[in-house]
Order: structure tokens, then sequence, then C-alpha cells
């Protein structure tokens, strides 16, 4: 496993019942011309299934002091996110937080004041229950953003180069003529899965992520590059997105995953089972924040969303950086991160 794993690789009570919920909501849009007829065209959002698996989570650091004097500092820990299709219980902590944050897209940090004797160390322990939502959601004829919505929604950031010439063009050829968000949001899906060169790294944002190769453009990066390419080529279109970033339980039919991330001798080393991992969302407004994966299966899922995703956190007007690093302070290293998914029932 190599370094850039860590910036994006690619848990409680059962509520285990599979729901199919065949009603769905319909909202009437303009009527529109097609040739000499005319035709009404309804919004459509059916969830075909929902259902949910159920994780006791513990997720421990080791903090350690590398200063030759004592040190006393805010530590800030990560854990999964109350959201869309999941739902998160903090049931035990080995020290007691002073407070949990949350930060402008939702991300649940809490905060421990951590003392330590120069070259001392300390575990940070907790349990968590986590419930994860799997779904599959059928959408049709959904509406576009109006101009204001598309203004105040879909702009640019460091790692979504919205205004960058190569990118306009290359979403105008790829979704210009979409009938509506979602066809857009596949057809943008689509390209980036068949011209993927998927390469773990550090995460270099969208506007370096595309690469010319035999005449072609190629995006080149891991799970962090193709979210940022499909944000930035969906913004230009005028569609809501933004990142997701948590866990990709790699062995999530086990009934315990354990992987973890440590710093030795020979410097940082990984699990072959690392699974952190980042992917796009998109925003309909008739029911939220609809999860999107490029790299599972290599096929493209919009609203087809699997229970290995566990959510750490969002990337929508907060900046997030290179990845969650899970567990932050100034002056403390964080030695060793482990994550074991122990899976209840489904």
């Amino acid at each position: 496993m190599s370094l850039g794993k860590l910036v994006a690789g690619l848990v409680l009570m059962a509520i285990g019942v599979s729901i199919s919920l065949w009603s769905f909501l319909t909202y009437k849009q303009p009527l529109q011309k097609t040739g000499e007829n005319i035709v009404s065209t309804e919004t459509r959002i059916q969830y075909l299934e929902r259902r949910g698996y159920t994780y006791l989570l513990d997720q421990s650091f080791l903090l350690k002091n590398p200063q030759n004097n004592t040190v006393c500092e805010l530590v800030y820990v990560w854990t999964p996110v109350n959201a869309s299709n999941q739902f998160v219980k903090l049931i035990e902590t080995s020290v007691a937080p002073l407070h949990k944050k949350v930060d402008k897209d939702g991300a649940e940090i809490l905060v421990f004041n951590v003392s330590l004797p120069a070259g001392g160390t300390i575990w940070i322990n907790m349990t968590l229950q986590v419930t994860v939502e799997a779904y599959s959601l059928l959408m049709e004829n959904i509406p576009w953003l109006n101009l204001s919505q598309v203004e105040e929604n879909t702009g640019g950031k460091k790692y979504w180069a919205v205004e960058n010439e190569t990118y306009i063009a290359l979403a105008k050829e790829i979704g210009l003529n979409a009938r509506d968000p979602i066809s857009a949001s596949w057809a943008i899906g689509k390209w980036i899965v068949d011209n993927k060169i998927y390469t773990p790294m550090w995460r270099r944002g969208a506007e370096q992520a595309l690469i010319i190769e035999n005449g072609s453009l190629k995006v080149f990066g891991d799970c962090e590059e193709v979210a940022d390419v499909f944000v930035t080529l969906t913004r230009i279109l005028g569609v809501r997105s933004r990142v997701a970033h948590g866990i990709y339980i790699l062995e999530g039919d086990k009934d315990v995953t354990t992987m973890w991330i440590k710093m030795t001798d020979r410097g940082l080393e990984l699990s072959n089972n690392w699974g952190g991992h980042a992917w796009p969302q998109i925003y309909v407004p008739q029911v939220g924040w609809v999860d999107v994966e490029l790299l599972e299966e290599d096929v493209v899922k919009i609203g087809n969303f699997s229970q290995y995703h566990v959510k750490y956190g969002f990337e929508e007007k907060s900046f997030l950086g290179s990845t969650i690093l899970y567990c932050r302070s100034m002056f403390l290293e964080t030695n060793a991160l482990y994550f074991t998914f122990r899976r209840i029932e489904s």
C-alpha cells in the first residue's frame, strides 16, 4: 500500500429490515413541446430498496508527545456523521471530551484536552453505533436548479476548477444537451469511468487531475481526483455537488473488520484492507444529498449506494485539504489509528 491510500483510498442495534417502497412522489413540471406534440413531464422519485446495516465501531488513536517538555493542547477527533442514510450514536470514550463541534458542512468532531509529559503517549478510544442505509433510488425528470441556486451553490474552490477552459469545453461536450441533472451527472460519471487511470496519490485537485495520454484527456489519480473531477464538471453544468469523505469497508461481508494506519521505524504503514475513501454527492431538492460511486465495480452508481460506505465528513462550504486525518492536534503526533467494525445484524 502506498502513502497515497491515506489520502483517499478507496456501529449498533440492528434495524436490518429490508424495505421496498413502491410508492413514489410526483411533481408536475411545465408542458414541453416535442415536435408537434405537447407532453407533460413529471418528476418521479422512487426508493426501490432501503436497508439498514448496523455496526459497532471501535476507533482508537495513539498520541505521542515528541517535544522535550510537557504539552497540553486540544485534540480533534472526527466521528462518523449523522446524515442522510446514516445514523450514529456515541456509546463511550476512554477520555471525556470537552465538547463536540460541527463544521459548516456537518462534520462532527469531538474535542479533547490532552496533557502529556515529554515522550508520553495516550490512547483515545471510543465506541460508536453506526447504521448505514444501503439504498436504490429511481429518479426521473428532475428539474434543473434556477439561476440564483446555480450562482449560490455551484462555484469553484481550490480543488474544483470550474473556470478552467478545458473543463468548460469538456463539460459542454459531455452533458450540455442532457435532459435533466441526473442524466448530465450520469454522462459525466460514465466519461470518468471510461477515462480514468487509477493511481493512489496525495490529492492534486481537478485542475491537475486531467492529463493527455495518446491524444485523449484522462483522469489521473485516485478516489479524490475522481470525485474532484466529477464535482468540477457537474458544477459547470449547474448541478449542485460536493465531495463526501469517509471509510469504505473493503471486507464488509466479514463479521469483524479491522483496518489501521501506524507510524513505524520504516515510516507510515497501512493495513492491506485500509479503506480511506472519497466519493461525490449531488443535491436533489426532493430527497436531499444523493451518493454517487464511480469506483465500485467500475460502473456509474447514482443513488445506488452500498452499506460499505461510512461517512465522516463533507466538502461543499468547508475545506478539508488533502483528506480527513481522523485525529488532529498541533504539537502531538498521531502514531496509530485503528478502526474495527463489528457487524451486528442486517
